[in-house]
C-alpha cells in the first residue's frame, strides 16, 4: 500500500467506536484532509500523543475508501500551554473551527502558516482584541474572501472612507454612504492587516475604540461571507469579554 508523509495541524477530532478517532488535519502538502486513526484512544497506542487536537505532527498516511488512514505519527509541537488557560483554549478552538469551515478539502494555500503563527502568538500574549480580528480578516483574505477596501466602491475616492459593507465586502466614503461604522484609524488598521507582511500582522497599536470597531466589522464580515455561526464563537462571546 502506497504511503505519504505529511506535516499538519489537527484542527478537529471526533471519537469513533471504542478507540478510534477521525481527524481534520491542515497539512503543508495537501491542504485540509480527513484522517482516520484506529485504536488511537487506547493507552497502549504509540501515536496517541501526536494525534490530539492542536498537535502539529508528522504523519505517515495511506489512502482509504473515504479518507486517509494514519499508520505513524510523531509530534513536532503540541501547543500544550494553551490547554492551561481556558480563555486561550477557547480562542484556539474558535480559530481552528473557523479555518475548517472556510477551507475546502485539499485546498492548496498557506493558511497552515497563518494558523500556526497565530497559535504561537496566542501562547505568549493575551491581547485577544487584536488577535481575533487579525486572524479573521487574514484568513478570509487567504481563502478567497478578500474585501475590496482600496477605494470607495461608488466613486473611487480613497479618503474619508467611513463605511465597511460586510455583505458586499466593499467600502464607501462619507459622501456616498450616510452610514458609518468605522473611523479613519480603523480603516487604516484593516488596510494594514490585509496587506502587511506575514511576520508583522500583530505588530500594530490601536485605541480601544478602533479595536471595538475592528472586532465588530471582522466578525460581521465572516458571518456575512460564510453564512455560518460557529458554536465556538458563541461560547467565546457568552463566557469572555470581547471588546
Amino acid at each position: 500500500m502506497k504511503t505519504t508523509t505529511v506535516k499538519g495541524l489537527i484542527i478537529k477530532e471526533t471519537k469513533v467506536g471504542e478507540g478510534n478517532k477521525i481527524f481534520t488535519v491542515l497539512t503543508e502538502e495537501m491542504g485540509k484532509i480527513q484522517v482516520s486513526a484506529a485504536g488511537v484512544r487506547s493507552f497502549k497506542s504509540k501515536i496517541s500523543g501526536a494525534c490530539s487536537l492542536f498537535c502539529y505532527s508528522k504523519f505517515i498516511i495511506s489512502k482509504g475508501k473515504s479518507m486517509y488512514n494514519v499508520s505513524s505519527a510523531d509530534c513536532i509541537y503540541n501547543f500544550f500551554t494553551l490547554r492551561n488557560d481556558f480563555e486561550k483554549l477557547s480562542y484556539a478552538t474558535y480559530f481552528c473551527d473557523l479555518t475548517g469551515s472556510v477551507m475546502v478539502e485539499q485546498q492548496d494555500n498557506s493558511v497552515l502558516k497563518l494558523l500556526l503563527n497565530t497559535l504561537y502568538y496566542l501562547e505568549k500574549h493575551d491581547n485577544y482584541s487584536v488577535i481575533k480580528p487579525v486572524f479573521e480578516l487574514r484568513l478570509m483574505t487567504m481563502c478567497g474572501f478578500a474585501p475590496l477596501i482600496s477605494s470607495c466602491n461608488n466613486c473611487g475616492e480613497k479618503d474619508e472612507i467611513t463605511y465597511f459593507s460586510a455583505d458586499d465586502g466593499v467600502v464607501y466614503c462619507s459622501k456616498c454612504s450616510p452610514r458609518t461604522n468605522m473611523n479613519h484609524d480603523t480603516y487604516n488598521a484593516i488596510f494594514y492587516i490585509l496587506y502587511c507582511d506575514d511576520n508583522k500582522i500583530f505588530s500594530f497599536n490601536a485605541s480601544g475604540e478602533v479595536l471595538s470597531q475592528l472586532n465588530i466589522l471582522s466578525e460581521n464580515y465572516v458571518a456575512a461571507q460564510t453564512g455560518n455561526r460557529l458554536k465556538s464563537l458563541d461560547y467565546l462571546k457568552n463566557n469572555f469579554q470581547i471588546i
